[in-house]
């Protein structure tokens, strides 16, 4: 049986990893890929428009609380969406009530003890991992071996290289003192519009030693067909946005040699962005 492809995407909070998931877990559905598409935030919306704009019923840290830590309880929590893709959300506490990544890490638990990867016969998994990595919780589906690929959402804006930069020193920390276990497959620039943002991020990439594997520019198609409840893939499918979706798409399946990325220094990405003028 050939190995389950499992990724996780980071990058800072509101860059649009969920946006970025979403649609290219329906492009890999297309191509014939069973996909489970697990949402790694407090916020239980990464996977919505998978399922019409709708939030689950349902999610793992919740269900497994209330219902106690069985597999019924965490497969009401698996819900099909559009093209058969899977979808689950991980949970999270209340705000102040006790750690969000705490849900993040019993989730990807429970999921694996009762191998509903296997059981849904998934061939790729997609992890969508909320904001900067601020605690072990957020770390765990790669710190854990559940996604041995990253890939980094970024754009030309100086929060979003940083926190690219602070994902990749995070993976630097977990390979540390040992051959490495989790690489980085590439950047995928969501464009902010800011000036010579496509020459800009890869000159980034260069700098840390990682692949650029997607420019996704700023299209309103996107804002479209999430206010009618749905993906770029469902709701405008002969676009140019969705072409480059399943463009990304074909680039993560097929998938080029991941690397090790060689952090920088803050005073380096301070000097990349007054280079391209996109900082005052």
């Amino acid at each position: 049986m050939a190995e389950v492809k499992q990724f996780a995407l980071y990058g800072k909070g509101g860059i649009g990893k969920s946006t970025i998931a979403s649609n290219v877990a329906v492009a890999l559905a297309e191509m014939g890929e069973t996909v489970f598409q697990v949402g790694c935030s407090p916020k239980i919306d990464s996977t919505s428009f998978l399922r019409g704009g709708e939030l689950p019923d349902y999610n793992i840290l919740e269900n497994t609380l209330d219902k106690g830590a069985t597999k019924e309880a965490v497969k009401e929590c698996i819900i099909p969406g559009y093209k058969g893709v899977f979808t689950a959300e991980s949970g999270g506490p209340p705000p102040v009530q006790g750690c969000a990544g705490r849900g993040v890490s019993l989730a990807l638990e429970y999921l694996a003890k009762y191998r509903f990867v296997q059981e849904l016969g998934a061939t790729v998994v997609i992890y969508d991992v909320v904001g900067d990595i601020v605690c072990g919780g957020f770390a765990q589906p790669m710190r854990a071996g559940y996604a041995r690929e990253v890939y980094l959402v970024s754009s030309g804006e100086l929060m979003s290289l940083y926190s690219s930069n602070n994902i990749c020193r995070a993976i630097e920390e977990i390979n540390k003192g040992k051959k490495a276990t989790v690489l980085v497959g590439g950047i995928i620039n969501n464009m902010r519009g800011v000036s010579k943002e496509e020459e800009l991020v890869e000159e980034f990439g260069r700098m840390i030693q990682v692949p650029i594997v997607a420019n996704i520019p700023r299209d309103s198609t996107v804002q479209e067909a999430e206010s009618e409840g749905g993906t770029v893939m469902e709701k405008r499918p002969n676009s140019q946005q969705a072409a480059r979706y399943r463009e990304l798409a074909q680039n993560i399946r097929s998938g080029n040699e991941p690397v090790a990325p060689k952090p920088v220094a803050i005073e380096d990405i301070l000097a990349l962005l007054v280079k391209y003028q996109a900082l005052d």
